[in-house]
């Protein structure tokens, strides 16, 4: 189970990371957060704000267990896994000019994946600190400013399963993409649903993870309402509740 919060927590990480576009005017990227389409496409745009060229380069982190006390981000080396590609790995922005980088999964997934992609001002796009000369390589940059951007892969077969457990005490996502549950209502037999008891929420539950539910007692079904992120629409699905 993982709040709405949480959900942020794991996009804001790592407090220089987001805080660094707000703070310094010289960059700026959009969106801070990209859901892969169904080719598993996406991209974001990098805007510069100042007169003068900076470079860039990128790195891929696969977050694991995502909204988990387990969960922990993995740096993905190039050329050991073929989950997430960045186009192009380093590039150079002119001043006052912006650049398009896309983000593309290699391959499907059977169950929604994580990344967060680091965008990193250096002083050139070369991988020697040194010069052809030889001579250390010089920067406005003095301090490494990273933006970090989440990315969602889609999986090829998007299933939203939710279930409640044998107790009822919790929601179980037995799908393969996460969801978003923003109401659930208690509801006695035959109430219409206006007359539920309901409770506001904004919470994220990934594949295979479970949400604590309200007290239960004396209800015979609950209503869980939701947003699905892949077709972004709202739903909603009625479980009885377990005798």
């Amino acid at each position: 189970m993982v709040s709405f919060k949480h959900l942020r927590k794991i996009a804001l990480a790592a407090a220089p990371l987001f805080a660094c576009t707000a703070a310094f005017a010289n960059m700026t990227i959009y969106p801070m957060a990209v859901g892969l389409d169904a080719k598993g496409e996406g991209s974001v745009r990098i805007f510069s704000k100042t007169n003068d060229v900076q470079f860039v380069k990128t790195t891929i982190k696969k977050i694991n267990d995502p909204g988990t006390p387990q969960e922990k981000e993995v740096e993905v080396s190039a050329g050991t896994d073929t989950g997430l590609v960045i186009m192009p790995p380093k590039f150079a922005v002119p001043g006052g000019a912006s650049k398009t980088v896309r983000f593309v999964a290699m391959e499907p997934v059977n169950k929604e994946a994580m990344y967060r992609v680091l965008f990193e001002g250096v002083p050139s796009l070369d991988d020697s600190p040194k010069n052809q000369k030889g001579n250390t390589v010089t920067s406005a940059v003095n301090v490494n400013l990273v933006w970090g951007i989440l990315v969602t892969v889609p999986p090829v077969n998007p299933i939203i399963e939710l279930a409640l457990s044998a107790d009822n005490s919790s929601l179980q996502n037995h799908g393969t993409q996460r969801v978003k549950i923003t109401d659930i209502g208690l509801c006695r037999a035959e109430t219409a649903e206006k007359a539920c008891t309901w409770k506001k929420e904004n919470r994220n539950i990934f594949p295979d993870k479970t949400y604590s539910l309200p007290a239960s007692a004396g209800y015979e079904k609950v209503i869980i309402k939701y947003y699905d992120w892949i077709k972004k629409s709202n739903s909603q699905i009625a479980l009885p509740l377990n005798g």
